[in-house]
């Protein structure tokens, strides 16, 4: 005689079978979780602003090609590359019509993630007034998503949030053509040149009642600039003077003056500050200067002519390893890559109309 446990397991046990058998099918449907994924190496790009056709260029550098050009707003000068490498940012100068944006672009997915109106509340209370940050124009990083920019017509340089879009704070300066900004190691001591007056202006943002800046004339057309990364020492180059003036920053006055090519028109360092590097446009080459011992160490000729048909090096950028310098060429619209070990153009990249602004990223 069955107990009554065994008769109830009896009429239970077909019905659980059934019920597995249902279930099982989807359960297989249920993807296994995910293997941990391996963090992506870091890959580099080369962007190129073409003013002339309102574009920016993303090149694969290691490949010579192009991946992409994308939209930005009229007349595009500069571009800017935040710490991580993953986000640009391109000033969005004008042509006859001033420029007032920034176009802020993803350099992982390459695609424009938004575009900045470059507005701001000047003053408090009811007296507040909105105003514009028209020509914007020289691009530095001061923290992961934050960009300083100069307005030529506001005469203004202005911190801005690149996630939010909000102008945070400016600071207004006596020069009346502000155009490039660039800083050292402390991305709060910034450094601005003013074509029309020959001079740089040193800014200090650590604090948040900012002092205005202490102005330092450099040269007739000083433009191009950039900060010693570990002395602080910005370079200008005077593209009116053709001469590359060192001001010492604490000092506040140039220490040092050295003839450089014709129209000097941009500096960079290499990520070392070993070597300062300046394109002279209608020189038709890029020379190279030691930092520590102040002096002329190269020439690289881009075209071979040196007249006014020269290739006209504009914007150049170095890679972070130091060997490779990058120029974006106006005549002849082209990108010379340059071995800087053995001092000499070693590619020509074709490049979209007018590049001008250039930079380099390693995405991590």
């Amino acid at each position: 005689m069955r107990c009554p446990a065994a008769q109830c397991l009896s009429r239970l046990l077909p019905a659980a079978l059934a019920g597995a058998a249902a279930i099982a099918p989807l359960l297989a449907q249920v993807p296994a979780p995910a293997a941990p994924r391996a963090p992506q190496p870091p890959f580099d790009r080369l962007l190129v602003a073409n003013k002339a056709e309102h574009t920016l260029s993303i090149f694969d550098p290691a490949e010579k090609r192009e991946l992409a050009r994308l939209p930005t707003g009229a007349g595009p000068h500069e571009v800017a590359v935040a710490p991580s490498g993953r986000l640009a940012v391109v000033s969005d100068y004008g042509e006859q019509k001033p420029g007032a944006t920034l176009t802020v672009v993803d350099l992982v997915d390459t695609k424009v993630l938004r575009t900045i109106a470059l507005t701001w509340r000047d003053g408090e209370g009811e007296a507040a007034q909105e105003r514009t940050l028209l020509r914007p124009h020289g691009l530095h990083f001061v923290a992961a998503a934050q960009v300083a920019v100069t307005s030529e017509s506001a005469r203004r340089l202005a911190i801005v949030d690149v996630d939010t879009g909000e102008v945070l704070r400016t600071v207004s300066t006596p020069q009346t053509t502000m155009h490039m900004v660039g800083a050292g190691g402390d991305p709060h001591l910034l450094a601005a040149t003013s074509v029309r007056e020959g001079s740089v202006a040193l800014f200090d943002l650590r604090e948040a009642t900012v002092p205005p800046p202490v102005v330092v004339p450099t040269g007739a057309g000083a433009e191009g600039l950039a900060v010693h990364p570990t002395t602080g020492d910005v370079w200008v180059g005077n593209r009116g003077a053709n001469t590359l003036s060192i001001v010492d920053r604490a000092a506040g006055k140039v220490v040092k003056e050295l003839p450089t090519g014709d129209f000097p028109f941009r500096v960079t360092f290499t990520a070392d500050g070993a070597f300062a590097l300046v394109s002279c446009a209608e020189g038709g080459e890029v020379q190279i200067f030691d930092a520590g011992k102040r002096e002329l160490v190269a020439a690289i000729d881009i075209h071979g002519d040196s007249s006014e048909l020269s290739a006209m090096p504009m914007g150049l950028c170095v890679d972070p390893d130091g060997k490779r310098c990058y120029v974006a060429c106006g005549r002849g619209e082209f990108i010379a890559v340059l071995d800087l070990e053995r001092r000499a153009v070693i590619h020509r990249i074709p490049a979209g109309r007018g590049p001008d602004g250039i930079a380099f990223a390693r995405v991590r």
